[in-house]
């Protein structure tokens, strides 16, 4: 669905990734992990369309990204900043009806996906209320709704509803609370099975590692590895990742869990 290669991101004067190559499929959950200021975001950045070089190659579903129009890329990714900018105070209704304005649709349907989509990741309470007012937990539930409805094409999911479609996401779950953060990683994983490809920026290995079906490790200006999590994460690789030595614990599903 998306192919990268030869992808170079650079920042300034500084190089972050080099030579990036990699594919991505519908279904998948792709977790993306690394130190501080290795490139994760920029590669978002660049993989979105916001942001590309001409030292790249970026093709989504066969055709260049540079060559779709904005509202055609609006259709078919969304993506989630790390930190969500409100200069206004919305009600948060109105956020979630902002993300459907590219949408032609019935009043009552619309309705339908915001009523579904706040059920999943349990913000109907915060609907009416201003966005300048919830806790950073809260907001960050709702623009992560925002996200979503932005390619939800109806409240129903079946197994290919959402294929051919993508979430990028940096770090939706740094300001939840446990409950929360587990709530937000079932609602990816059931729109995974519905055929949406997840791009998931997280620093919370631990949280991620049991929900992401492949884990993409960056460092040393490249991908030091992309496999399932239970092959990606070894001690040879988190060393040269982050510079620091780390245990690996692995549970009777072969779950990796990292500890100090």
């Amino acid at each position: 669905m998306l192919h990268v290669n030869n992808l170079t991101v650079t920042r300034g004067r500084r190089t972050l990734l080099e030579s990036f190559k990699a594919f991505f499929e519908p279904g998948e959950f792709v977790a993306i992990v690394g130190e501080n200021g290795c490139g994760k975001s920029s590669l978002l950045s660049e993989l979105s369309g916001a942001n590309v070089t001409t030292s790249s190659d970026i093709c989504f579903h066969g055709k260049p990204l540079q060559d779709f129009t904005s509202s055609e890329l609006a259709s078919l990714r969304a993506v989630m900043q790390q930190t969500p900018v409100t200069p206004f105070g919305f009600v948060s209704a109105e956020i979630l009806e902002m993300a459907r304005n590219q949408i032609t649709e019935s009043p009552d349907k619309r309705q339908q996906c915001i009523q579904q989509v706040a059920r999943w990741l349990e913000i109907s309470h915060l609907l009416t209320r201003n966005i300048q007012t919830l806790s950073g937990g809260e907001r960050q539930r709702v623009f992560l709704a925002k996200t979503v409805l932005q390619i939800l094409p109806s409240p129903e999911l079946h197994s290919q509803t959402l294929s051919g479609r993508m979430l990028l996401l940096d770090e939706p779950t740094s300001a939840l609370d446990l409950r929360h953060q587990k709530i937000v990683m079932q609602t990816l994983t059931r729109l995974c099975q519905a055929g949406l490809c997840v791009l998931c920026v997280s620093h919370d290995i631990n949280l991620i590692t049991p929900y992401a079906s492949r884990m993409m490790v960056l460092g040393e200006k490249r991908c030091l590895a992309d496999a399932p999590p239970a092959e990606a994460l070894t001690a040879n690789v988190l060393a040269r990742c982050f510079h620091t030595q780390l245990k690996l614990l692995k549970n009777e599903q072969q779950i990796v869990f990292v500890t100090h």
